[in-house]
């Protein structure tokens, strides 16, 4: 894993927006300092004009040792593909994803337009990316009319864009089918636990619509949409919600592992390590119980435990459970503490 300096992060986040976002990270690094001294007279031919000035006027500041309280921004790759990936532990669909090489610029979107013309080859057709993104984005989450409405039906383009998209990611593909499967007809609401004991309930809305009539206006009309929970027959947006709640998920933990209570964490390391070295039978604990429960299940340690864990109690969890939570831990006091924001 690549780590960079807090000024390292300036650089890259006025290269990311001045265009070079599709660059190595020591490539856009690179590029502001060839361009150190012209900086701000590049703002005009930049992809994101405000946001570069505003980045290099954060350079500046740090240049002069002024405090920027700047904040650098960073988007996931393909995210949906990305998660799915990773929960089936699909080799393929990390790499095209970004997961697996950090020396290489990773853009699924690119590469499946790529095995698509390669597919279409002896036809004599080329898709453009932007064509083939759109049909990815919404593929992945179950939509079967965005593709045929991007490429047709029944035509060279169709067959060749989900040969290429299964030969991408085949578990993010996999994985869906089992997501859309998991739909129950009629049922208002689909339900289920994260990890760290968060809860999803998503209810299943149906769009509805009146005509309204009203007497005062000389009966005119109008007609009123709305949406009423009730079951359906079939319906896709399981797939995209735990996929997103899976995301939203790994946000709490960077929030968690990221802005910690210093002390808390020390106390809880210290208990970790104390039962490590010496096991012994722990009394019944409600708390605990609950998150050991989690793991055994979902062989995920999590620090939402760890507010939980006093001298008794931490001796219900497993040799395992501890190691795991240890290394979390010992990840997160590598750094102080510091703020994060997450948009999800």
């Amino acid at each position: 894993m690549q780590t960079f300096t807090g000024f390292e992060y300036l650089l890259i986040d006025a290269s990311n927006h001045y265009g070079n976002d599709k660059l190595l990270f020591n490539q856009r690094i690179q590029w502001v300092k060839d361009n150190m001294d012209t900086l701000e007279s590049l703002a005009d031919q930049a992809d994101k004009k405000p946001l570069f000035v505003k980045a290099v006027m954060a350079i500046r500041k740090a240049q002069a040792g002024i405090p920027t309280g700047h904040l650098v921004g960073f988007d996931a790759t393909c995210s949906g593909i990305q998660v799915m990936s990773v929960l089936t532990g699909c080799k393929a669909g990390a790499e095209a994803t970004g997961l697996v090489d950090p020396n290489k610029r990773a853009d699924a979107y690119t590469s499946c337009t790529e095995l698509m013309n390669e597919i279409l080859g002896g036809e004599g057709i080329s898709v453009p990316r932007k064509k083939a993104k759109t049909a990815l984005m919404t593929a992945c989450y179950g939509s079967k009319a965005q593709p045929l409405k991007l490429f047709g039906e029944d035509t060279p383009e169709i067959a060749a864009f989900y040969a290429a998209a299964y030969k991408l990611a085949p578990g993010a593909w996999q994985l869906l089918q089992d997501l859309l499967a998991s739909w129950q007809p009629y049922a208002k609401m689909h339900a289920w636990q994260l990890p760290d004991g968060y809860e999803a309930k998503v209810k299943v809305m149906s769009e509805k619509e009146t005509r309204i009539e009203v007497q005062e206006l000389d009966g005119a009309s109008f007609t009123h949409h709305y949406k009423e929970n009730e079951g359906t027959k079939k319906g896709l947006s399981n797939a995209a919600n735990v996929v997103h709640s899976v995301d939203a998920y790994v946000l709490r933990n960077i929030h968690r592992r990221c802005n910690y209570n210093a002390e808390l964490v020390q106390q809880a390391k210290e208990l970790i390590e104390q039962a490590l070295n010496n096991p012994q039978l722990g009394g019944p604990d409600k708390a605990t119980s609950y998150y050991k429960d989690l793991y055994d299940r979902s062989h995920m340690a999590d620090v939402v435990i760890l507010p939980h864990l006093n001298s008794k109690n931490v001796h219900n969890l497993s040799h395992q459970h501890l190691e795991d939570l240890l290394g979390i831990i010992n990840s997160m006091l590598v750094h102080k503490p510091f703020e994060v924001v997450t948009v999800h």
